[in-house]
């Protein structure tokens, strides 16, 4: 288990910033007012053909508050019901604390997908431990939560699990429960907030009960000239490097993806790490 640590606020001189006008020629202020979409096929082994072409859309760390506001709130939701996916994940850090939280799921439109929502909680989210109330704010809106809980969908035959963990810096997730529950589905989707999940998972079974990983909580970095890991918002420490900063790693068996997400935290800035959000197609390889 991670310890327990302080989580992010925006700063004084960040609200200032988030009032100021933002052309181009300040970039990184300019950036981080941007969403881009990234769209990719993910191989699967022996993914069965029932399942070949599913779409997975996936939306992390909007950090809701200060540096996001309503309308580009209701933007992302837009654009992201527009990708008409067959399902959606929402990766946790909806706001910039419980408070922008609760007021997150009051002022979003709904997300839809075909097959259903579901989401996880993120480090912002849990910092004071009111579950109930974060809970009952996603399943108002139609979204189911996961909190060391998986959403299985039986699907022309086939069954995706996607299983969700507590947060692992303010919540206790339960990695076992998970890996029995995901037992005997043709695809395993494992969504953790953060990548430094990855570790603890991994060691529950010799092999990975995973086929697919989608976490956010690094920002890409959020400022990363040229690819370099500047700060790390990983509680494990610059052990990894820039392992997990961005994109799509694989190891044992398994594709990690590891989103820039969607908002900023202590300054609305970004360099080399744009906003995203993402669409993905699962297709069945060798």
């Amino acid at each position: 288990m991670i310890k327990r640590g302080k989580t992010h606020a925006p700063s004084k001189f960040g609200a200032w910033l988030s009032r100021v006008p933002a052309p181009r020629l300040l970039y990184p202020l300019y950036l981080a007012r941007q969403l881009y979409l990234d769209q990719r096929e993910i191989g699967i082994p022996s993914l069965p053909e029932a399942l070949d072409g599913l779409r997975v859309a996936y939306v992390s760390d909007i950090h809701f508050g200060c540096f996001l506001s309503e309308e580009q709130v209701r933007e992302l939701a837009e654009r992201v019901n527009a990708l008409d996916a067959d399902l959606l994940i929402l990766g946790g850090d909806y706001g910039d604390g419980p408070i922008a939280y609760e007021r997150f799921w009051r002022v979003v439109p709904d997300f839809h997908a075909r097959y259903g929502v579901c989401g996880v909680l993120g480090n912002h989210d849990r910092q004071d431990g009111r579950l109930k109330m974060l809970v009952a704010s996603m399943r108002r809106r139609g979204v189911i939560p996961l909190v060391n809980d998986t959403l299985r969908l039986e699907l022309n035959g086939s069954t995706v699990a996607v299983c969700g963990p507590d947060d692992c810096y303010h919540g206790a997730p339960n990695y076992d429960k998970l890996a029995r529950q995901a037992r005997g589905a043709d695809l395993v989707i494992f969504a953790p907030h953060s990548p430094d999940a990855l570790e603890d998972a991994y060691a529950v079974s010799p092999r990975p009960f995973f086929h697919l990983v989608l976490c956010g909580h690094m920002h890409g970095g959020q400022i990363a000239p040229f690819g370099l890991n500047l700060h790390t918002a990983s509680r494990r420490g610059y052990r990894y490097g820039a392992r997990y900063r961005t994109g799509v790693i694989r190891e044992k068996g398994v594709t990690v993806v590891v989103s820039n997400g969607v908002g900023t935290t202590w300054m609305p800035l970004r360099l080399g790490a744009k906003p995203q959000y993402h669409l993905f197609t699962m297709r069945k390889i060798k």
